[in-house]
């Protein structure tokens, strides 16, 4: 193995670290479940993003009273939206990292993708840089608790918008088998992200296409 990716701008390659591709012949069986999987994460980011005007500038979800009877009903829609969108990422990536161990010939797992502060590399993909946060809140999430987010009805002018805003201290997704510390779950987010968590997602979903579009041209070339 040659142990670099040659300057390749291949996500799979950057994270493999090196160019030698698969080792043999993708099962199509499991490239058809993934993509199956890849569309639910669309699907979900359609949804939240659709509560948006600009998911990307500000994540502000505006509130009109025509279609929506109060703002406590909108809060739980977009806590919905939310957590529906992690778990899909989180749920593809538990299906991509077994399927790149049957490709190639080293351990890709769980680890591969979600690395604590220790192991930050600024030459890992920005999707695999950008994931263990999403990894983190979707864990907190998942045991009922959302306490890391708030959601806050915020009046300006003529127009009521709900934000969404993360509370470092009350982010707590540490478990059984997952990081130590709950900084390790932040070393690939910028302050904007951690400001306005929407716009994070979006971004995150910017990455998550990029890297599954390198995806499909690595297995490709099978």
């Amino acid at each position: 193995m040659s142990g670099t990716n040659g300057g390749s701008t291949n996500s799979i390659d950057q994270l493999l670290g090196h160019t030698e591709g698969p080792t043999g012949t993708p099962s199509e069986e499991v490239i058809k479940r993934l993509r199956y999987s890849k569309q639910i994460v669309d699907i979900n980011f359609t949804r939240l993003s659709g509560l948006c005007d600009d998911i990307a500038t500000d994540g502000f979800v505006y509130y009109d009273p025509v279609e929506q009877s109060d703002t406590e009903g909108l809060r739980a829609n977009i806590y919905a939206d939310i957590h529906n969108y992690l778990s899909s990422i989180y749920s593809l990536v538990e299906e991509i990292h077994p399927f790149l161990n049957s490709c190639v010939d080293q351990t890709i797992d769980k680890d591969t993708f979600v690395r604590g502060s220790e192991r930050a590399d600024p030459t890992l993909p920005p999707f695999v840089r950008k994931v263990v946060f999403a990894w983190g809140v979707r864990n907190q999430f998942t045991h009922g608790n959302y306490r890391c987010l708030s959601i806050r009805e915020r009046t300006e002018s003529d127009s009521t918008y709900m934000r969404v805003y993360f509370h470092k201290t009350r982010f707590d997704p540490r478990g059984n088998g997952e990081l130590a510390d709950v900084g390790d779950y932040l070393w690939g987010i910028d302050e904007n992200e951690e400001t306005h968590p929407m716009c994070y997602f979006a971004n995150l979903y910017t990455c998550f296409s990029d890297f599954w579009n390198d995806l499909i041209r690595w297995s490709n070339n099978a």
